[in-house]
């Protein structure tokens, strides 16, 4: 829990939480049956990327991930443009919600596989979306670097040319993002079988220097088709992130794979059973749905304040210890530091239902800020998903 004066919250939402911490959020793509990847980037120097957007049907059940997920939370960040998007793979799944993406925000840079043996209906709307948005069009490959900003470095491992035709799951593009002393890779639906072994071939050589990494997004939803034991043995991650929907029939995640996580005792998330979360980095860490620590503390610190559930659907609570009757004062931010409620309570207890003015809030990050009578205060971070 970070324990801050209600001054220096006001200064960090709008300074330091926009620009310091590198912030990655794993966006829920469940609903009904649809499954697929959803992610979203925050760099330390304030750009934003998109790595696919999950599914979109026009056929019942219709749904777009893309529309109902993925744009509420680049609104709720303030993102007005992209600086890039990763379509990892045709595979409607996981570029299906990107259409909407490319037809709402300019977009700098599409990064796209490439796929030279035609594709579904999807797979072209979503390129014809793409030219409509004038972005750069580029197609990545094994050895090249992604500026993302002078604090990062994003090294592509996969793929490499040619491409099976047979397999589309393996001309994933898949990145290695390093900030300082931190490193996440994301894979897309790479597979084992010319995936997986492909990189640790180029490892094995020398192609490659490095493939570990603190934080794995697992291939593939999960699928015993992917992350292999000699994959998790180089990587050595100490978090597993699984983006998966809920009712998918595939049944993914495999046991296997979470068998293979738990063998290496990996902290594993799922936005299946969690929701949309996200993990945040200094450079020298990373903290599951929480911040870095800034460090210091406040001498008139309090640490009884709890906000439930994270992320919240509906409504969300906070609650702190009362004794003695004090009144306390409750302010919620948004990540461009815009307040969004300033109640007082008294009763030890407060539950928001997610409204303002100006209607409900959208899926995001944000801070609650907690201040007493006599003058202590803390923050605590939660996130809204839909």
């Amino acid at each position: 829990m970070k324990t801050v004066s209600v001054l220096l919250v006001v200064l960090f939402v709008h300074s330091v939480f926009a620009t310091d911490p590198l912030i990655v959020f794993f966006i829920d793509p469940t609903f009904d049956e649809y499954s697929g990847d959803a992610i979203a980037v925050r760099t330390p120097g304030g750009r934003h990327y998109v790595i696919d957007a999950g599914d979109m049907s026009t056929y019942p059940p219709v749904w777009d991930c893309g529309a109902e997920r993925v744009l509420p939370l680049l609104d709720s960040l303030g993102v007005t443009y992209l600086d890039g998007v990763i379509g990892t793979h045709p595979h409607a799944d996981h570029i299906g919600g990107l259409i909407s993406v490319y037809n709402t925000l300019p977009v700098v840079t599409a990064y796209d596989t490439g796929w030279p043996y035609g594709g579904s209906w999807t797979y072209e709307t979503y390129l014809e979306a793409i030219e409509s948005n004038g972005s750069e069009f580029i197609t990545p490959r094994r050895g090249d670097f992604l500026n993302w900003g002078p604090e990062l470095t994003v090294e592509v491992l996969h793929p490499v040319d040619p491409m099976s035709p047979s397999n589309m799951n393996n001309s994933s593009i898949t990145i290695r993002l390093t900030y300082d002393e931190v490193s996440f890779i994301f894979t897309g639906d790479l597979e084992t079988d010319g995936g997986e072994d492909v990189i640790l071939g180029a490892l094995s050589t020398g192609e490659i220097d490095d493939i570990s990494a603190n934080v794995l997004k697992v291939g593939h939803h999960g699928s015993y088709t992917s992350t292999c034991t000699q994959w998790l043995a180089e990587i050595n991650p100490s978090i597993a992130a699984i983006c998966v929907g809920a009712g998918n029939p595939y049944g993914h995640p495999h046991t296997e794979v979470i068998n293979r996580l738990n063998g290496r005792d990996i902290t594993i998330y799922r936005t299946d059973l969690d929701g949309t979360f996200y993990i945040s980095s200094d450079g020298q860490g990373v903290y599951y749905n929480s911040m870095p620590p800034t460090g210091g503390g406040d001498p008139d610190s309090i640490d009884e304040f709890a906000v439930y559930p994270s992320p919240a659907t509906s409504v969300v609570t906070f609650t702190w210890d009362a004794t003695g009757g004090q009144s306390s004062s409750i302010m919620i931010f948004n990540l461009n530091g815009e307040k969004l409620l300033d109640v007082n309570a008294v009763s030890g207890s407060y539950t928001w239902n997610l409204s303002t003015a100006d209607g409900m809030v959208s899926p995001g990050l944000y801070a609650a800020v907690f201040r007493t009578s006599g003058g202590e205060t803390c923050t605590e971070y939660f996130s809204v998903s839909r």
